[in-house]
């Protein structure tokens, strides 16, 4: 992805400048902007001293809208500042370290109140996630990492699926020691009404004799499995408060989880994580319609002029972790859940059961709330060559698609059991294609990533990525 942002060398100035292309001048006071071109520029300028939150109402609910950009003051740039942390109490900020923290609790207030009015019944999904009831953990400490395997059962034979799961990397040795790994199942079909009884009663029978499904009663089977991906994490937050970090995969992925474990350690400490391997795009949460999906920020930045992006009203460019493996820090994860932002949206994907419905960029969806954060917060780019689509006679190492090697962490698209069982004794004993076995030491190895920060990435490419990625305003050139 690094390579395809080198290619690019002329970048749109999306967030460029003191003013946007809309003409709109950017703030100077550190408050949230929204550039765009009129009527939508105005909504959201740092010196309109209307409340945040019924501003940003009026900005998403406006045609134009660009995207949202974050303006920083002075303070912000100077390096000394920190970034801001989770409060205690849910869903609150505060700007700890910050020499004025007025600029940073406005951002966030803004932010909770992109979504609009949420029903009742929504909100009451932060603490009561309509389900069957949690997967229990049966671990002495909290698990290290709780991981979410969604699963469609809409969608061929997943009951093989996930046979198949536990018969391969289900079986490795942290597995139900350090890490948590539950499978979740929407109960209803696209259209709202109950999955077939006889698919309901086979997973209910599943659930009881593995222990390890999560039957989420008010959900459905679609296409993306965002809806899935969203109660997930809510879950997740609430049932599993002692875990450091919540994860999701695909029941198509193949995850070494000792490696993932491993290679994740590292990030203990840090108090805001976000891990995966990046695209970039825009998302159009009217439409729920990504738009201008592409390898790099510049890529990006030049599709969304050629989509009309801007015009159709999307948020971005920003870079998302696809979803074969998405982790977040508890922390972060806390959060997103707690945003009226992320409950409304969940709300009106769930009831569009006709177009314009959530069709596709459950990834992008995540990675849109999560950049809209007050942090200076991005997926680490973990690299294509350890998660990765499947491909078992791929030789180039410009693409997404490769084969099983040593660096595998995740192998994407896994078609049928023979595959699975294939990739299971390639990633420890070897391939044709890399013929070297992963022992134990070949386990525990850290695999470096290939973006390590906010920071390394708006310093490269000649600093074009800072015309187009709005968070690059929050580090210091």
């Amino acid at each position: 992805a690094v390579g395809c942002v080198l290619i690019v060398k002329e970048a749109l100035p999306f967030f460029g400048g003191a003013a946007s292309e809309g003409g709109a001048a950017a703030p100077q006071d550190g408050y949230l902007s929204l550039q765009a071109t009129e009527p939508s520029a105005r909504v959201l300028a740092g010196a309109d001293r209307r409340d945040a939150s019924a501003s940003l109402r009026e900005a998403m609910a406006a045609p134009q809208v660009a995207s949202l950009a974050y303006a920083t003051n002075a303070s912000h740039r100077t390096g000394s500042a920190r970034p801001a942390a989770l409060s205690t109490a849910p869903g609150m900020i505060h700007a700890g370290g910050h020499t004025s923290s007025a600029p940073i609790q406005r951002w966030a207030t803004a932010v909770t109140a992109i979504g609009g009015n949420v029903s009742a019944a929504a909100a009451a999904k932060r603490t009561s996630y309509a389900s069957t009831g949690p997967v229990p953990w049966t671990g002495g400490e909290p698990p290290f990492i709780a991981l979410g395997i969604v699963s469609n059962v809409m969608w061929a034979d997943s009951f093989a699926r996930r046979r198949w799961i536990r018969q391969t990397w289900k079986t490795y040795s942290n597995v139900g020691r350090t890490m948590h790994v539950v499978f979740i199942v929407g109960m209803l079909q696209s259209d709202l009404s109950p999955i077939p009884g006889e698919v309901e009663q086979k997973l209910r029978a599943e659930a009881a004799e593995h222990g390890d499904l999560l039957l989420l009663d008010d959900v459905p089977e679609r296409k993306s499995p965002c809806l899935k991906t969203m109660a997930w994490f809510r879950h997740a937050v609430h049932t599993y408060s002692g875990a450091t970090f919540i994860a999701k995969t695909d029941d198509d992925a193949f995850v070494q989880t000792i490696k993932l474990e491993a290679n994740i350690r590292p990030f203990t400490q840090t108090p805001r994580v976000y891990i995966g391997s990046t695209l970039w795009g825009s998302f159009v949460t009217k439409t729920f319609e990504p738009c201008a999906r592409r390898m790099g920020p510049n890529m990006c930045a030049g599709g969304m002029k050629e989509e009309n992006c801007v015009q159709k009203g999307a948020i971005g460019p920003y870079p998302y972790a696809v979803g074969m493996l998405q982790v977040l820090s508890y922390g972060v994860a806390a959060w997103m859940v707690q945003q009226d932002a992320f409950l409304d949206f969940e709300q009106r994907a769930t009831a569009a059961t006709r177009p314009p419905m959530m069709t596709q960029g459950e990834d992008m969806v995540i990675g849109m709330f999560l950049y809209l954060s007050p942090w200076p917060l991005m997926p680490l780019h973990w690299g294509w060559d350890k998660l990765h689509d499947l491909c078992f006679k791929c030789t180039r190492k410009d693409q997404i698609w490769r084969p099983i090697t040593v660096q595998t962490v995740v192998a994407h698209h896994i078609a049928n059991e023979q595959i699975i069982t294939e990739v299971f004794r390639n990633i420890t004993h070897g391939s044709h294609f890399d013929p070297r076995p992963c022992d134990d030491a070949c386990q525990q190895k850290l695999l470096p990533f290939e973006v390590t920060s906010l920071e390394d990435l708006c310093s490269r490419a000649g600093g074009s990525i800072r015309k187009v990625y709005s968070k690059c305003a929050l580090v210091p050139k």
